[in-house]
């Protein structure tokens, strides 16, 4: 990135928000956020897909 860039994300990070509890994000940051934690699954899609696992003779979902 260009100093410019980060300068301005910087900035842009730094502002205060309407709530407290809130923070700033910028464009692709919840998208990167999922790209290295993951994406929430609800535990009934997890269940039917260990189950779906199961019947197909493969690994399921892993720490689940």
């Amino acid at each position: 990135m260009h100093d410019n860039d980060n300068n301005w994300i910087e900035r842009f990070k730094s502002a205060k928000t309407v709530s407290p509890d809130q923070k700033v994000i910028i464009p692709g940051e919840p998208e990167l956020d999922r790209k290295v934690k993951g994406f929430p699954l609800v535990d009934a899609v997890v269940v039917d897909l260990n189950e779906l696992a199961a019947k197909l003779g493969v690994e399921g979902l892993i720490g689940f």
